[in-house]
């Protein structure tokens, strides 16, 4: 069977003439498994801790000191390296039966991809964003799958970008299902080819006239528009470890990908096991509707039931949004602002954020949403939306009222006694403040109109 040729010049310059997808047969889906998986309120603090460093970035884990060394500015133009990103690839007369069955949107292309009308992505589009569910639709992995152009034997080929904690994982689960299929799988090795992100704000149609042209600069890299939220940039599959954008004629900078991360959180989006949570997450709490991830309209699929029944009914209590932290003698931020010279907010000795309970300062009673992950004063959690922001849910009968004035704090981990772990009541409280971005409240109003037709 046929796979990625390790020899990649030849396989890059095929990419942009690929064939269009709608031509591909219709296809069935795969018997449905769940997929066990040890929900995140058990695990131990320093299991907790394990998990966030397994993303290589130790400034979300490090204690909160005064001697902290500053974090660089945001840079406006720039190209990062995503460590945390791996490949498989996955060849075969079946490949595109195989995937059909198992993830949110549709490999067929023949429908257009819901974004909300506001983008479109045709079949034309050489990748897709989705995700693979479990039995119960909880999703199990957010990745990017990108059709790659047929091998000697004209076999379908994609290529599957997933978080590199969950490599080993989604293997096996699609191994899992492959029974009989004629597929090939295996394991992209990383410096056979790399992921990265590329942006420059104000200047994104400089890059785009580009995206046709990559192949013929060497052929040793392909890029494509994130389209998952607007200006978030470009994703670039490369050969190799490197990426010489120098020779690619772009206008950028190197950076860290401690810079991609702030970006996304400053724009609410969520990627990897650790913001979207494994066998726990929702796709629709988890944006993956508004971010093109679902496709309402095609067949059967693992995990579709709840998926389309959450649909139906058009309630999402929750939504993973962009959050500001702040401390409890200062004042609450009215505009969402990345501030660099921070040092990592925490809890307690030192205690990391991830994973804690936010809930009404002051009050008790239920708890309002979970911090999932952060990089200085800003980071993204899983909210309830009617308590943490001015959002409507429509068809929601429950009476709750966003009061402007209230305040949030992230609440440290009790023990089975009800005491603080890590003494974190010796330290000052870490307020939060859940912010609505402009592209995802325009996407709900356009969803929502178009739901009640």
């Amino acid at each position: 069977m046929q796979v990625v040729p390790r020899s990649p010049s030849k396989w890059l310059l095929k990419v942009l003439s690929s064939a269009p997808l709608g031509s591909r047969a219709t296809f069935v889906c795969a018997s449905c498994r769940s997929l066990q998986y040890q929900p995140s309120h058990t695990r131990s603090q320093q299991q907790r801790r394990s998990f966030a460093s397994s993303l290589v970035l130790h400034e979300d884990t490090q204690k909160a000191s005064s001697t902290a060394p500053p974090r660089t500015p945001l840079p406006s133009s720039a190209h990062a390296r995503l460590t945390t990103r791996r490949l498989i690839s996955i060849s075969g007369v079946d490949a595109p039966h195989f995937l059909q069955g198992l993830i949110t949107t549709s490999v067929e292309g023949n429908n257009t991809t819901n974004i909300n009308n506001a983008v479109t992505v045709t079949a034309r589009t050489p990748w897709f964003y989705c995700g693979f569910l479990n039995a119960l639709g909880r999703v199990l992995h957010d990745v990017f799958i990108y059709p790659a152009p047929p091998g000697s034997g004209g076999e379908p080929h994609f290529m599957i970008e997933v978080d590199v904690t969950q490599l080993t994982t989604l293997l096996k689960h699609l191994r899992r299902y492959k029974l009989r299929s004629k597929i090939s799988l295996r394991v992209v090795e990383e410096d056979e080819m790399s992921v990265w992100q590329i942006w420059n704000d104000g200047k994104e149609t400089q890059f785009a006239s580009h995206t046709d042209k990559l192949a013929k600069k060497g052929g040793r890299s392909i890029m494509i528009p994130d389209l998952r939220a607007p200006d978030i940039g470009y994703r670039v599959l490369a050969v190799g470890p490197d990426l010489n954008m120098q020779a690619l004629g772009l206008p950028s900078e190197p950076t860290d990908e401690v810079a991609y991360r702030v970006r996304r959180y400053l724009r609410g989006i969520p990627e990897g096991s650790a913001e979207i949570i494994p066998a726990q997450a929702l796709p629709q709490e988890s944006n993956m509707d508004v971010m093109g991830g679902i496709d309402f309209r095609k067949g059967c699929y693992v995990g579709q039931e709840l998926t389309i029944r959450t649909r139906h009914r058009g309630v999402v209590r929750k939504r993973i949004l962009p959050c500001m932290l702040y401390r409890d003698n200062e004042t609450m931020p009215m505009t969402l602002e990345y501030k660099p010279s921070l040092a990592p907010y925490s809890v307690g000795d030192g205690g990391d954020l991830h994973g804690l309970t936010i809930g009404r300062h002051g009050k008790k009673g239920r708890s309002t949403g979970t911090f999932l992950a952060g990089i200085g004063n800003i980071g993204i959690a899983l909210c309830r939306v009617q308590l943490m922001s001015d959002l409507v849910i429509p068809n929601d009968t429950a009476t709750l009222e966003f009061d402007p004035a209230a305040e949030f704090v992230v609440q440290p981990n009790k023990d089975e006694e009800g005491k603080a772990i890590d003494g974190a009541g010796a330290k000052e409280a870490v307020k939060i403040k859940a912010f609505v971005p402009d592209w995802l409240r325009q996407r709900l109003d356009e969803d929502a109109v178009k739901h009640q037709r």
